[in-house]
């Protein structure tokens, strides 16, 4: 598997995800419901995450609202539900100044978190474009049980949070971290399985306030993190009776373990136009199986 990270700045949330991402990199139709609009381009809807869920009175699995997802990764890191807390102060008699702390976590922040974009190796998501449902259902399980010893391994190892002047303090967020999960199947018009994990840059120390985890570890870190996920193609041989073989995929570089059987040349997306899905299954015939 591979993973790619980046920053994720309070503006783009809105300007980005919530218009592109959240419908699996297409377009979404101005003040479409995001619901609507996700079972409309067929992805599945956006999930959450990680164990720092439970700080915030939210569960692992279950689904992210749009106004959620603006309040964490586009308000400059507040509560998911702080436009319902800050309404049950102010129903209560607070001040508009105590209310709104119901809502906060920490400062405000123009850094909200960390998009990871995981992936199979090409000739495992060349099988699950191709290959047929059995081959689909063990990768899909394998790849989501890697995001998911990954983003464990980043909240017992790597994140840290930063405090006191210039940062001298770091702490580990003892609760864990929260994301959003978004699964995507294709990209430039071609099938590809991979999910963009929203990771936010809050966590909660141990005196139960809110601080922001610090950037350049978890930077320091992806190509560590990404090796947690390496179990994919052993998981995938073993449940379908596969091997794997190793592969030059670039010059000058070592080799790396790829599905044997399965030209990894195809499996490179290619800009929409260049290539058809069609092309590949001429090549393979539809669907090329498991024995």
């Amino acid at each position: 598997m591979t993973m790619d990270a980046m920053l994720v700045r309070a503006g783009q949330m809105q300007r980005y995800y919530t218009r592109e991402t959240v419908v699996g990199d297409g377009r979404r139709p101005a003040r479409m419901p995001l619901k609507k609009a996700q079972e409309q381009a067929g992805v599945p809807a956006t999930r959450w995450m990680g164990r720092g869920l439970g700080a915030l009175g939210l569960v692992a699995g279950e689904e992210v609202a749009e106004e959620q997802l603006r309040q964490l990764f586009g308000e400059g890191g507040q509560h998911p539900d702080a436009e319902r807390l800050v309404a049950e102060r102010l129903a209560a008699g607070d001040s508009p100044k105590v209310a709104r702390r119901a809502g906060a976590l920490g400062r405000r922040l123009k850094v909200v978190g960390f998009d990871f974009v995981f992936r199979p190796q090409p000739t495992t998501y060349l099988l699950w474009a191709l290959g047929d449902e059995t081959s689909r259902l063990v990768i899909e399980a394998a790849h989501g049980r890697a995001i998911e010893r990954v983003l464990e391994w980043i909240e017992d190892h790597v994140a840290v949070i930063r405090f006191g002047k210039d940062g001298v303090y770091r702490v580990r967020p003892p609760g864990g971290l929260v994301a959003a999960r978004l699964r995507h199947e294709s990209r430039a018009g071609m099938p590809l399985l991979h999910d963009h994990v929203l990771l936010s840059v809050k966590g909660q120390r141990l005196d139960g306030k809110w601080g922001s985890v610090h950037s350049e570890v978890l930077f320091e870190n992806t190509v560590a993190a990404a090796l947690c996920s390496e179990t994919v193609a052993v998981e995938v041989c073993e449940r379908l009776g596969l091997a794997t073989e190793p592969r030059t995929v670039t010059a000058g570089r070592p080799p790396v373990m790829q599905l044997a059987g399965i030209p990894h040349e195809q499996a490179s997306p290619a800009p929409a136009g260049q290539a058809e899905v069609g092309s590949l299954r001429g090549h393979f015939g539809t669907p090329f199986g498991t024995h």
